[in-house]
């Protein structure tokens, strides 16, 4: 099961930041994501190679935030996708003992309608491509991991911070 469905949220600060727009994101990105996972378990319990695919996003990685200076105020999304991530790391470990894979992973920056078709980001069938192995890991996989795609921190850094 891969679950991608998110909405950005507007862009503002932290300091102001609109609660009902971070609500709107949490309520999709989080909400959304936990709802779904714990409709489909039954389902996923029964099959003999069960997969959860969580898509996640480098403005999501709190290690990729706190060592970088802020380039994008995501904050609606970043907050709601950290979530998720956290979410994920539960699920993966309490799955864990029944033999279901829980992983995270990021296409990196792709266009879509969720960043207005941004013209540097991959095509959506090449994102696609990139979550495919996490989606068809065996039961000998790895579960409870993270996998951004190597070139999103280049790309951000040199999007938002053109004098790198």
């Amino acid at each position: 099961m891969i679950l991608r469905a998110a909405i950005s949220g507007k862009t503002q600060n932290a300091s102001t930041a609109d609660v009902s727009a971070i609500r709107d994101c949490v309520e999709v990105n989080l909400i959304g994501l936990v709802q779904t996972t714990t409709t489909f378990l039954p389902l996923l319990r029964a099959s003999p190679q069960a997969v959860i695919l969580n898509v996640s996003s480098g403005l999501a990685s709190d290690t990729w935030l706190a060592s970088n200076a802020p380039l994008l105020q995501a904050i609606s999304y970043s907050t709601s996708k950290t979530a998720a991530n956290s979410y994920t790391i539960a699920l993966a470990q309490e799955l864990k003992k029944e033999g279901i894979k829980v992983n995270a992973a990021t296409p990196g920056v792709t266009s879509t309608k969720l960043n207005n078709y941004h013209p540097a980001g991959k095509k959506a069938r090449q994102g696609a491509e990139c979550l495919l192995p996490w989606a068809l890991i065996d039961k000998s996989g790895p579960t409870c991991e993270y996998c951004c795609d190597a070139l999103f921190e280049t790309f951000i850094l040199v999007l938002y911070r053109p004098n790198f």
